[in-house]
């Protein structure tokens, strides 16, 4: 019969070498698979990595995976501890025990547990992925001991009033932009402010970027051919909307380029107007910006009329009003382009009061709440709470707001400056 104090202390000692050696690789790999970037193993996985694969697969149930590395791990640090107190008994003699309990200790805790672990957060990777193979084939081997460990511990969880919980796979919004942020060192701060735009259309709606009701340019079909060429002429823009009587009544709108001819022709009908005519596309004013941007492409639209949850006209939102909140104003100078703010020598500016203060926010670097109010006129008369009058200042956040103008109970023009 084999008997173990027969086994030479050379021969002990290198046993003790590669079961170290053995716990090390455990408590090294355990690290290594659970510090693995998800996206970059799935990235590696499409390019055909072998050890992605793998570590794809057990990640999918690291139940299977901490059940396999537990067990190896507690089994080759039992053999250890036998190993080391037979080896000091054998060379020390009764005293070998003290000696064996204080060493191991140490070199457990250096050689098969924090050394190995810093290695495998550090090079996460290049460990994970060679492991992963490894306990592919352990897992093969030993599935039905560690299944049945599985169970006796999932079955006591139950008793204990502790159910399984679901891996959460998903991120937040602030968590994605966290991780570009973190991972992405190999890109422009321009194109990272871009993707965390992107994310950021989830929690904006069209209502944050739509042009108001009141400054929306349309035609009355009811006018006549004189008014209605005028007003088609004189557009800045190159889809408007069209209807009768009331801006409240949208019965669709027109492109120009499709009128353009037409436009020449010195006996201009309105039935022109009439024949190209496309119906309108109405958009509810909860709609995020990211829900939107799919929709327009989706409908293969570029404008869309926001309404309220009674069907009342909001205002007018474009796809270029979306796709600036991702790569920012196509100007180089947004304010000099800009008809609504006009800067002054010193240092003020004059600004619609219709313009929506996300915008104000944009082109002037300013930080103004509008998660109630919308327009810069709204911000005003919230914080007046009542009419505003000509002349009236009013300070907020270190600006002073002076009412320049007022039209039909709205204000028109506002003085802008910081306060020094």
């Amino acid at each position: 019969m084999f008997n173990i104090s027969e086994i030479s202390i050379s021969l002990l000692a290198i046993l003790l070498v590669i079961l170290f050696c053995l716990s090390a690789f455990f408590s090294g790999s355990e690290t290594a698979l659970m510090a693995l970037n998800r996206y970059k193993m799935r990235h590696h996985a499409k390019l055909q990595n072998k050890g992605a694969i793998a570590a794809k697969k057990l990640l999918k149930n690291p139940e299977k995976l901490i059940g396999i590395i537990l067990l190896g791990n507690n089994l080759t640090n039992i053999l250890i501890t036998q190993i080391a107190t037979l080896l000091s008994l054998r060379i020390f003699g009764d005293i070998g025990l003290a000696i064996a309990t204080g060493f191991l200790t140490l070199f457990i805790l250096i050689f098969a547990e924090l050394a190995p672990k810093t290695m495998g957060a550090k090079h996460s990777e290049k460990i994970a992925y060679p492991a992963a193979l490894i306990y592919q084939k352990l897992l093969f081997i030993f599935y039905p001991f560690v299944a049945l460990i599985n169970f006796i511990s999932n079955s006591l969880l139950k008793v204990l009033g502790v159910n399984e919980l679901e891996v959460k796979t998903s991120l937040s919004s602030d968590e994605l932009k966290t991780f570009i942020k973190e991972a992405g060192s190999k890109l422009s701060s321009k194109h990272l402010n871009m993707l965390e735009s992107i994310v950021d259309l989830e929690n904006s709606t069209v209502i944050d970027v739509m042009i108001p009701k009141s400054d929306i340019y349309g035609i009355d079909i009811e006018e006549d051919e004189k008014n209605i060429l005028d007003s088609i002429t004189k557009s800045a823009y190159t889809r408007i909307p069209v209807y009768k009587k009331n801006i409240e009544n949208i019965i669709g709108f027109i492109h120009i380029k499709k009128i353009s001819q037409k436009l020449l022709d010195k006996d201009f009908k309105k039935s022109f107007v009439e024949n190209i005519l496309r119906d309108s596309y109405f958009v509810a004013d909860s709609t995020s910006l990211l829900s939107q941007l799919i929709n327009f492409q989706k409908e293969k639209r570029r404008m869309g009329m926001v309404v309220d949850e009674y069907g009342d006209l909001l205002g007018m939102i474009f796809l270029d009003d979306i796709l600036e909140e991702i790569v920012g104003d196509y100007t180089s100078d947004p304010i000099s382009e800009n008809n609504n703010i006009i800067k002054e020598h010193d240092g003020a500016f004059i600004i619609d009061g219709g313009l929506h203060i996300k915008e104000v926010n944009a082109l002037l670097g300013t930080s103004f709440n509008y998660s109630e109010a919308k327009t810069l006129n709204g911000l005003i008369v919230e914080q007046l709470e009542n009419m505003p009058q000509v002349g009236s200042e009013i300070t907020i956040d270190n600006y002073s707001f002076n009412i320049i103008s007022i039209e039909e109970n709205i204000i028109d023009k506002i003085k802008v400056k910081k306060i020094v």
